[in-house]
């Protein structure tokens, strides 16, 4: 498994626009303040939320985040009418390196490993993704693996 970038999963208050609204500019400020130490090699440049946010309790909305090279997405669920929310990564972000390491690490034989062009690996849990495995012999696997949550942690689900 590999464990590498925690979610973030904090209780803020996002002060009101008005009455009815949340300020979806000082919540988008929030969210980067709040995850950015989660994620000290992708530096936050970018948060985006919706802007019409009722300020109700049970609501929820997704904020796109831009950190480094990546895209990530958070889900922000108020927790009461005061605007407290809480702040949920909805994807495991893996570097490439970690997941080249765990299948390299299961391997019978010395192999090279390549995990694609991007050096983080964004998946919500569950949604697989493909390395390639080269062994000193010639033979090529595929071997696909899955985020088991948005911690980082992964499994190898199958090799062809």
């Amino acid at each position: 498994m590999i464990a590498v970038l925690a979610a973030a999963g904090v209780f803020l208050v996002a002060p009101a626009a008005g009455a009815a609204e949340l300020d979806h500019k000082r919540l988008a400020k929030q969210v980067g303040t709040t995850i950015a130490p989660s994620y000290p090699d992708l530096p936050v440049t970018a948060v985006t939320c919706p802007k019409k946010i009722a300020r109700k309790a049970g609501t929820a909305v997704i904020c796109d985040v831009t950190a480094g090279t990546v895209s990530l997405q958070f889900k922000v669920t108020q927790t009461d009418k005061k605007g407290n929310v809480t702040i949920e990564s909805t994807q495991a972000v893996i570097p490439k390196l970690k997941a080249e390491e765990l299948v390299k690490n299961n391997a019978t034989l010395p192999v090279t490993v390549d995990c694609g062009p991007d050096a983080y690996i964004v998946r919500p849990p569950g949604v697989p993704f493909n390395c390639t495995a080269r062994f000193n012999d010639g033979t090529v696997q595929q071997v696909t693996l899955s985020p088991t949550d948005v911690a980082g942690n992964a499994t190898i689900t199958q090799v062809l």
